[in-house]
């Protein structure tokens, strides 16, 4: 493995804990504004905190509030990854075409099927969201909404992933 490879491989990985380490904060804020769980940090209690538990009337808008966060920090960093990689070009193609043999490996496609799911929810909960604010929808069209979003990131998700996984399955 090369030098390029291994500063690639580096970025990535501190990509991936930032995306944790985001998702943790997420997780922190809504407790902090939810007062915390009630008997501790459990899984049952943390998500009952979070309004995140399947009883919760608007669990689902919760789920998609967090995953919109979570999944747009994701898209942003691997864009600025994918900028700086893309601009190895410029210096050299030698060095372009080996750190981009990376993304033929089977580890990478698996993060490139995650991409895929980031991108397709983030977008189409983005537009789920601008059509609620531009109609003024009730809350229970809104709530209605997310189903789509849900099933069309899934199939497409699913579909998707097929191909970017064909080769090396």
């Amino acid at each position: 493995m090369s030098i390029p490879d291994l500063l690639f491989l580096s970025a990535l990985s501190v990509l991936v804990v930032a995306l944790g380490a985001f998702s943790f904060l997420v997780v922190l804020s809504g407790l902090r504004r939810a007062g915390g769980p009630v008997g501790g940090f459990g899984v049952r209690n943390t998500l009952q905190a979070l309004e995140l538990r399947p009883s919760a009337g608007a669990s689902g808008a919760r789920w998609a509030f967090y995953l919109h966060r979570v999944s747009g920090v994701g898209v942003l960093g691997f864009l600025l990854l994918h900028i700086v990689d893309v601009s190895l070009f410029a210096f050299s193609t030698r060095l372009y075409d080996r750190v981009h043999r990376l993304y033929s490996t089977p580890e990478l496609r698996v993060l490139e099927c995650g991409l895929i799911f980031a991108v397709l929810f983030h977008t189409l909960n983005g537009l789920r969201i601008l059509a609620i604010d531009g109609w003024s929808l009730s809350a229970r069209i809104a709530r209605l909404s997310l189903v789509p979003v849900v099933v069309i990131t899934l199939v497409a998700g699913i579909v998707a992933s097929a191909v970017i996984l064909a080769p090396v399955l």
